[in-house]
């Protein structure tokens, strides 16, 4: 049932109207307000405009909602053929009436006598044409009924056919073979296309069409490269098919003002479990995204992606081969937006996890994460509570230039290696409860602006550098040779913003140092220095 309150405001306005307006037809007729032509009063006009519009008021206020956009069809009752009796016998006898009554007021009686024949005459003809107008009123209600039924019938039967079309493109997809499949795809494109309120249902039925496990290889056709399971190659064109179609219906570019023909608005997806090979949602829009568990083979890539609504990619698995250099195979996320609740739980990433520029407008949650290869949250801005408890990095994780709004906690996380928060920016938060990797600390900035930045408190042994000659060193205490003193690194530099992946995306790189990969994969710079040669070499480089 769809409810209409323009309607309701416009009857509304309408009453109000037709009191205004009859108040002042009662105020022009106690005031004597001249005619504005002959034989039509002012009074008289006013009250029949208020008339109008209180009817017109009362119509639309007191009509009942309608279903589907549809006119409720109401039979004729029995009080309207009464009316219009009524209406034929009122209008027949109050003309006859008057008439006669003028009859009677002729001074001949004669004349007197021809009057009530013409009274009576002229009574039955005003019967006649109050018939005719009943007559006119069921004609007109015959011909909107009629032009009803047609637009309502051309309704249904392109219903009808777009059931056809939506049911046979259903069968194709549970065809044998892979063209009749595609062409079901697209016969399933095409409906969507021309029917926007069908939309939802067609991605629903591609969705469920890519969660259903792929179809495994003839024998002889299984694909060598170590895949823990071979799939039909026909099979791998039609999943990609389907992909492809749902990326370019929901793709929509930032750098395009116009919202593109081909672009469906304000879709949900759903692809739970899927098996999903080389994804590409770059430029994507979607309201609602279901990716829970979902396995992703080769590359996977969201940039520029934006979710408006929750999306859940807990428990997906990140997979595939990624060279070092093969830039496109990772977990691409870079310069996406989260607009609502962005949950990561227990996800494994295999792949590159590139998520650097990105925007969580709410929570994220990337709880007992799993991150394989190198960790990029270069730039990212996380406007609510972001958590990474439990999370575990096996490679470099890189948070520079982050900023955090909300609560953040890294507790119980594993670090293999030192992670970088060098230049990250930490906003002041009602949740104001954060926790850090081991070896760093909020320190509050000295501008007035409410923020605060990351500075990394290293361990150097004061014995060593009395040993290298420096015995008036600043930094030294009372607490006598060999004990470690806390140094705090400060986070001020500058670097190439425009690079896509450059030096200052390792954990090893600080501001204004070029990258340096030493023997143990770069990650000896980021440790506790607590040896006497690196001591020695950390103070050489310092003179």
């Amino acid at each position: 049932m769809r409810r209409h309150p323009r309607r309701g405001t416009v009857g509304v306005i309408s009453l109000v109207a037709a009191g205004a307006v009859a108040t002042v037809a009662l105020v022009a007729s106690r005031a004597g307000a001249p005619d504005l032509a002959a034989y039509v009063p002012l009074p008289g006009l006013l009250a029949l405009v208020a008339a109008v519009l209180a009817g017109v008021g009362a119509g639309l206020t007191l009509a009942r909602p309608r279903r589907d956009d549809r006119a409720a069809l109401r039979v004729l009752s029995w009080w309207w053929v009464l009316a219009g009796v009524v209406l034929i016998v009122v209008s027949m006898w109050g003309a006859t009436a008057v008439l006669l009554f003028l009859a009677d007021t002729a001074p001949d009686a004669s004349k007197r006598v021809e009057m009530r024949l013409d009274a009576v005459k002229t009574g039955l003809t005003v019967g006649a044409g109050a018939v005719g107008l009943v007559a006119l009123l069921l004609g007109v209600r015959r011909q909107w009924l009629g032009e009803r039924t047609q637009a309502y019938q051309e309704y249904d039967a392109g219903e009808r056919r777009v059931t056809e079309l939506y049911t046979k493109a259903a069968d194709q997809l549970g065809h044998d073979k892979a063209a009749v499949r595609l062409a079901g795809l697209y016969a399933l494109e095409r409906v969507a296309q021309d029917n926007p309120e069908h939309r939802q249902t067609v991605v629903d039925v591609i969705c469920a069409y890519l969660r259903m496990p792929p179809a495994p290889a003839a024998p002889g056709e299984a694909e060598p490269a170590g895949r823990e399971e071979t799939i039909d190659p026909q099979e791998l064109q039609v999943r990609a098919t389907a992909q492809v179609i749902l990326r370019n219906h929901l793709r929509w570019s930032r750098s395009e003002p116009v919202r593109p023909v081909t672009f469906w608005p304000d879709i949900d997806v759903d692809l739970t479990g899927a098996w999903l090979v080389k994804l590409g949602f770059v430029d994507c829009r979607m309201r609602r995204a279901g990716f829970g568990g979902a396995r992703f083979e080769g590359f996977a890539r969201f940039d520029r992606a934006v979710f408006e609504g929750v999306a859940v990619f807990g428990g997906a698995v990140f997979s595939g081969r990624a060279a070092w250099g093969e830039a496109n195979y990772k977990a691409g996320f870079e310069g996406a937006v989260f607009k609502d609740e962005a949950a990561f739980r227990q996800a494994v990433f295999a792949l590159r996890a590139d998520f650097r520029g990105v925007t969580f407008e709410r929570e994220a949650f990337f709880n007992r994460a799993v991150f394989r290869d190198r960790a990029l949250f270069r730039g990212t801005t996380f406007e609510g509570i972001v958590l990474f408890g439990d999370a575990v990095f096996e490679d470099e994780a890189v948070f520079r230039q982050a900023t955090f709004a909300g609560g953040t906690s890294f507790g119980e996380a594993v670090f293999t290696t030192a992670p970088a928060f060098w230049e990250a920016t930490v906003r002041e938060a009602p949740a104001g409860r954060r926790s850090w990797p081991a070896g760093w600390r909020e320190t509050a900035r000295d501008d007035g602006s409410g923020t605060a930045h990351l500075v990394r408190e290293v361990r150097e042994n004061r014995e060593n550098r009395g040993n290298r000659g420096n015995p008036d060193d600043s930094r030294s205490g009372d607490d006598g040779p060999g004990t470690p003193h806390l140094v705090l690194e400060g986070t001020e530099g500058t670097e190439d913003l425009e690079n896509p992946e450059g030096p200052e995306d390792r954990a090893d790189s600080r501001p204004g140092e070029p990258a340096a990969r030493t023997g143990d994969g770069g990650r000896g710079a980021d440790r506790i220095r607590t040896d006497d040669r690196d001591a020695g070499h950390a103070r050489g480089a310092g003179s």
